[in-house]
């Protein structure tokens, strides 16, 4: 990849935002980045394979599966670059995938040693910072999400959103009803009539065992009323 196309590319991510041109050719001529070409319907993670690298989405589309521990339930969603793919397992207690990740597409990634990324939080500011930034964005999101929903649908609407690695796009919760009302702490027929609520506001469609989500943008922001 030319230099000048590489470091746009760079530049397309929330960890190298700040760096100035010189910075940037430091970074390239002295750090180790492994390109990556990904075929349709390959996987690049498994669910617990160890995470020894930074890996950027820089092309392409890849579905990600987030599955409960004891397998009761699982979402689905797409991710579109530019897309920094589990930096907090990197470093820290646990250092392997949450998730399976496989394209969609055909796509295009750049991975980055652990050893280097810890090289470039010592040596550039702006890559440390941005990578503080990064993990206490994630951390406040958890800490955010123990305040209470207003009522049974907001509380479906943040158990979908709080297992979602994006904020935006099409989502699908493979989930039964019945562990879907253990999870919000709710009965069976109030979770069904809140669903259905959702479904006739146009948020949600629904079959067996499965909630499609359209846009997940449109279900978190739009005004919620518990229709029991």
């Amino acid at each position: 990849m030319p230099a000048l196309q590489l470091y746009d590319t760079l530049l397309r991510f929330t960890l190298f935002q700040g760096m100035g041109h010189d910075e940037l050719e430091q970074l390239v001529a002295g750090t180790r980045l492994d390109f990556i070409k990904l075929q349709r319907a390959t996987t690049l993670l498994h669910e617990g394979d160890p995470v020894g690298r930074l890996l950027l989405l820089t092309n392409g589309t890849l579905r990600v599966v987030t599955r409960s521990a004891d397998r009761g339930y699982a979402v689905a969603e797409q991710i579109r670059p530019p897309f920094t793919i589990e930096p907090e397992r990197i470093f820290g207690l646990h250092q392997a995938s949450a998730r399976t990740f496989e394209a969609t597409t055909d796509a295009n990634l750049i991975a980055i040693d652990k050893a280097e990324v810890a090289a470039l939080c010592g040596r550039f500011m702006a890559f440390r910072l941005n990578m503080a930034n990064m993990l206490a964005t994630q951390t406040q999101r958890s800490a955010d999400s123990l305040s209470p929903a207003a009522d049974l649908a907001g509380r479906i609407v943040r158990f979908i959103a709080e297992r979602c690695l994006t904020a935006r796009g099409p989502k699908e919760i493979h989930i039964m009803m019945e562990r879907l009302a253990y999870e919000v702490n709710d009965s069976r027929l109030n979770v069904s009539r809140a669903l259905r609520g959702l479904r006739e506001a146009g948020m949600i469609k629904t079959t067996r065992g499965k909630i499609t989500v359209d846009a997940l943008e449109r279900l978190t922001e739009a005004p919620l009323r518990n229709p029991l």
